[in-house]
């Protein structure tokens, strides 16, 4: 599975225990240096439907003992492979040390470090330049405070997503299509929103972004070529994954797109939407969001977007002239 463009979803209260479904967890134990220290992931409500073999999550983990704490790993990468989640840097529980576990989605994520790793302090992951252009699913996880229970045990993280995930559906009126109408997208561009971006985040949070540059209709977040329309809808972008912003009258969506009636005369006409305009007014982080159109000769109806799955929607439907 790529961790770049290809982003799916799965159902609301789904759980992978991906040890089970996926990959189990390493079994490396040597018994003249105790138990290995074993990871295995486990998402919920997540963008990636399953993490299999290729797959790559980090590592940090701090052992304290003592009052004195150091970094025994530190972006390690947890690899599966023949059904097995491995990494290469194998380290052992110590009796009477206590464990701070931090892991991160992609692993090979640049610009990150673990902040506060060997001063006694709560550690928090860093990441700096963040480009959500990328569309990758960035996610975190941590196992805090844990003291080695004496026998073999692999170390759970529960991954939560950092971003928002956000569509945008074009499609023609059923009725349209029946009498024989089509349209198709000649081109689409959308821009105002961060672009890049950096992040602290804490145990359990979901930080605070940090933003460096804005995409702009020279440099947008996303573009797409000529998309033939149908009235079931077709995506524009495919899943985007922006950060979690306020919605801004910055926010743009352009819209070139070709329309052609039961006679065969063809028009073209270009509009351009204020996404703010649709009601929401905050992409929050792991909830994801359905932006729909309906194109008609000269005009295109915005429907309320749809927050999924996690609240109803809200918004107006939106006539752009």
């Amino acid at each position: 599975m790529e961790t770049g463009k290809i982003i799916r979803e799965i159902g609301l209260n789904v759980v992978i225990v991906l040890f089970a479904a996926g990959c189990s967890q390493s079994a490396s134990e040597l018994p003249s240096q105790g138990h290995a220290i074993d990871f295995s992931p486990r998402i919920t409500r997540s963008a990636v439907t399953s993490l299999g073999d290729g797959d790559s999550f980090a590592v940090w983990a701090r052992e304290s003992i003592d009052g004195t704490s150091q970094l025994i790993l530190a972006q390690e990468e947890v690899h599966c492979s023949g059904n097995i989640w491995s990494y290469d840097n194998i380290r052992y529980w110590k009796s009477g040390a206590t464990y701070d576990f931090y892991a991160l989605y992609p692993h090979n994520t640049a610009n990150v470090t673990l902040q506060n790793s060997v001063e006694g302090e709560t550690p928090q992951i860093t990441i700096t330049g963040f480009d959500a252009r990328n569309a990758v699913d960035l996610m975190t996880a941590e196992q805090t405070g844990f003291v080695y229970p004496g026998s073999s045990y692999s170390v759970v993280f529960d991954f939560r997503h950092l971003l928002s995930k956000v569509e945008i559906v074009g499609r023609i009126d059923p009725a349209l299509e029946e009498a024989g109408v089509s349209a198709r997208i000649i081109s689409a561009t959308l821009y105002g929103m961060a672009a890049t971006g950096s992040n602290t985040i804490d145990a359990g949070g979901y930080g605070s972004w940090t933003f460096s540059e804005t995409s702009t209709s020279g440099n947008p977040f996303s573009t797409c070529g000529t998309i033939a329309l149908s009235s079931t809808g077709v995506t524009l972008f495919g899943e985007m994954l922006p950060f979690p912003q306020t919605i801004t009258q910055e926010f743009v969506l352009e819209i070139e797109y070709e329309y052609i009636d039961a006679h065969y005369t063809q028009n073209r006409f270009s509009k351009t939407f204020l996404l703010a305009d649709a009601g929401l007014t905050q992409w929050e982080p792991a909830k994801g969001y359905r932006y729909t159109f309906t194109v008609g000769n000269d005009y295109i109806l915005f429907e309320k977007p749809e927050v999924i799955p996690w609240k109803s929607a809200s918004g107006g439907i939106v006539t752009v002239e």
